[in-house]
């Protein structure tokens, strides 16, 4: 596989030039996680394999709540050392990728018997613009009632105190993982979506893993000499395939996100506010709509691929907004989309899971199999270097990480001083060739410098529709197969605008089947498939 042919075309040939060589390591699972240490160990110069039983970042690092955050609720379990780890990668991920990183200011209302007093906030905000390293100018403010009033307008005024109004960071976290897969192509990594991990075996210091490709429905063998399990939910699950004898050290903690058009919930900020039972929910604005979450409640069903919100968790989060927020109502019925995530947390018995560390740990099986759980998004890149350094340990080689010098895939020629520069050239080279650049924003962080490439396609006079030029660019260079993961994860469409579904997979399906060489029965399943999964995503209930 080169950076010029990550996609489908030539997949089967690929596989099988793969299944002759004996690689330095073998990474299961294509999540932020995997992706992390598909980088970091490729770019040290190890031949590295990833296997993603789906699409990448399908699993929990596609559902989260989209933040590159420091992490404040750490400072209320006291966990400093976490906090100071977190705010020191925001600021690396940052200028590795500034397209995907997006600097905001986000407002903590204090209300009375709220969960943070006045001078606790300004207190707790010191310390963590402190710890995560914050620049003097980005540093938290403290705001009395009648000024977080006019900062936002839709906020309760009953019991309104005043409010802290600090630093944050929003991603896409399932374009950031897909971006960090990418690049480590550019050091000769070899990733693969859809293929599932069957079985494990090692023999003479030497893994044997067997793989099906659910795409092509044929089977494949690979050897390594180093094995990785960054499964998230499902990291029990490859420890029994690989036979480990050993009590589960997964739990499952299930996260809600709702999704609203921006004019029924119209903040001007992110809020980070108090729901009925003290715990804190997100409502950040984003693509016209605003997304609120998240729940945190058990959850043992993870044979249930496609976990959902139910009615409870709905009712949580709208209860949630409607005590907080001073706007009309909020019901089902304004629930345009939503998505649901399980967050993979290091089981504490008798604790509840929002009560759990969300620290990463490794587990290492007796043939050497490395599992790693746990941790967040933010600290992906520390994550992948503790297991990338005891992998070269391992082989007996002394590379070193360097993966916080390395520009993700789409920031090439971009950094932070420079963002709305290059954001407006973009939008001149769209009204050259007469092409509306109303969603320039999200074009531009969601591709970056890549961006160039989509233009080109729509010079070309090929395509006439900017959704078009992005469903080529996307099956030719992101390894995509099935218009679900375009609506889903490459462009986040089905969350934001899934009112525009069905016009637009009328736009792209020729696209899919000429490029993918697909007939009209197959590509009728796909479409099929992802009116399906529209569906699911407001179909609520109490189950």
């Amino acid at each position: 596989m080169n950076k010029n042919s990550f996609n489908f075309l030539d997949r089967i040939d690929s596989l099988n030039k793969n299944q002759t060589k004996l690689f330095d390591l073998i990474v299961i699972g294509g999540g932020i996680t995997g992706a992390g240490i598909l980088l970091d160990a490729s770019s040290r110069g190890l031949n590295t394999l990833l296997l993603e039983k789906k699409d990448f970042a399908s699993g929990t690092s596609g559902r989260s709540t989209k933040l590159i955050h420091g992490g404040l609720r750490y400072l209320k379990e006291l966990e400093f050392s976490l906090v100071r780890k977190v705010g020191k990668e925001r600021a690396i991920v940052f200028k590795n990728a500034p397209h995907l990183i997006v600097p905001q200011k986000l407002l903590l209302p204090i209300y009375k018997n709220g969960t943070f007093k006045k001078w606790q906030l300004s207190i707790a905000l010191s310390i963590y613009d402190w710890l995560a390293g914050v620049k003097k100018n980005e540093r938290k403010k403290i705001f009395n009632s009648k000024k977080t009033i006019s900062k936002e307008t839709t906020l309760n005024k009953e019991g309104l105190i005043g409010a802290g109004f600090y630093s944050e960071y929003r991603t896409d976290d399932a374009r950031l993982t897909l971006e960090i897969i990418k690049t480590a192509i550019n050091y000769n990594a070899e990733p693969y979506n859809y293929l599932e991990v069957k079985s494990i075996k090692k023999l003479n210091d030497i893994f044997y893993v067997e793989a099906y490709d659910s795409v092509n429905k044929l089977s494949f063998k690979f050897k390594s000499k180093q094995l990785v399990n960054a499964t998230g939910p499902w990291t029990d699950d490859i420890r029994k395939t690989n036979n480990t004898i050993s009590k589960e050290k997964i739990c499952l903690s299930k996260g809600v996100h709702l999704v609203m058009k921006h004019e029924n919930l119209p903040i001007k900020n992110p809020v980070y506010f108090d729901a009925p039972d003290k715990r804190m929910c997100f409502a950040i604005p984003r693509n016209k709509c605003t997304y609120v979450g998240t729940t945190d409640t058990l959850f043992e069903e993870i044979e249930k691929t496609e976990p959902t919100a139910n009615i409870k968790d709905i009712t949580y989060i709208l209860d949630a907004i409607n005590n907080c927020f001073d706007v009309p109502k909020l019901k089902l019925n304004n629930v345009i989309s939503s998505w649901t995530g399980l967050r993979p947390l290091i089981l504490e018995e008798g604790k509840k899971t929002s009560e759990i560390s969300r620290k990463d740990e490794l587990i290492i099986a007796q043939n050497n199999m490395i599992s790693i759980a746990g941790g967040k998004l933010t600290g992906y890149r520390l994550m992948a270097k503790k297991v990338v350094d005891l992998i070269v340990k391992n082989l007996n080689q002394s590379e070193k990480c360097f993966t916080s010098e390395i520009k993700i895939s789409g920031s090439e020629n971009i950094n932070q001083t420079n963002v709305n520069e290059v954001k407006t050239s973009f939008k001149e080279k769209l009204s050259e060739i007469e092409i509306q650049s109303n969603d320039l924003d999200y074009l531009f962080h969601n591709y970056g410098s890549q961006l160039t490439k989509i233009i080109a396609l729509l010079k070309s006079n090929r395509y006439k529709s900017i959704v078009q030029a992005e469903a080529h660019f996307c099956i030719m260079e992101e390894n995509l197969y099935y218009p679900l993961d375009f609506f889903l994860r490459r462009t986040s469409k089905l969350y934001y605008s899934p009112e525009k579904i069905e016009e637009e997979i009328i736009l792209v399906s020729p696209i899919f089947s000429k490029l993918l060489n697909l007939n009209s029965a197959e590509i009728k399943l796909l479409i099929n498939q992802l009116l399906a999964y529209k569906k699911r995503l407001t179909n609520f209930t109490d189950d």
